[in-house]
């Protein structure tokens, strides 16, 4: 059986929370790949932003002002498949408020995105049941 070529996944941070890497960021997006039958190749970028830069780009590309958790962007380009921008700040206090670590939390928001990259949707409330239960899948050992 031939082995599927994994995505190639870029990561950066413009501020850092322990335990996120490289490492995890690839390994959260091979799984949604695996198990979601994600393009074969793919190039898939994930930053870590503060909440200050993710608000600011929130408004800037989706016009609106309001914190928010992460943001996908798929572009479909060979080059670029797909941009996944996760909030860190939000990320800590939303981790808090549901006692988990934060790296945990920001995990959560790497599924979500990569999800959203395979077009997976949560703007109504069937779509968004559909889009928890791929993301328990994902995050399931």
């Amino acid at each position: 059986m031939p082995i599927r070529p994994e995505p190639e996944v870029r990561f950066r941070a413009s501020v850092r929370e322990k335990g996120v890497t490289l490492a995890l960021a690839r390994g959260l997006v091979t799984r949604v790949w695996e198990i979601y039958g994600g393009p074969p190749e793919a190039v898939v970028e994930v930053a870590l932003l503060g909440g200050e830069e993710h608000t600011v780009l929130h408004e800037r590309f989706l016009g609106d002002p309001a914190e928010t958790d992460v943001m996908a962007f798929p572009y479909g380009d060979p080059d670029l498949f797909g941009e996944i921008l996760v909030n860190r700040e939000f990320a800590r206090k939303e981790a808090k408020g549901r006692k988990i670590s934060a790296v945990d939390e920001i995990q959560l928001y790497i599924v979500h995105g990569a999800l959203h990259l395979l077009g997976f949707d949560d703007s109504n409330p069937r779509a968004r049941k559909e889009m928890r239960v791929a993301e328990q899948r994902v995050l399931a050992d």
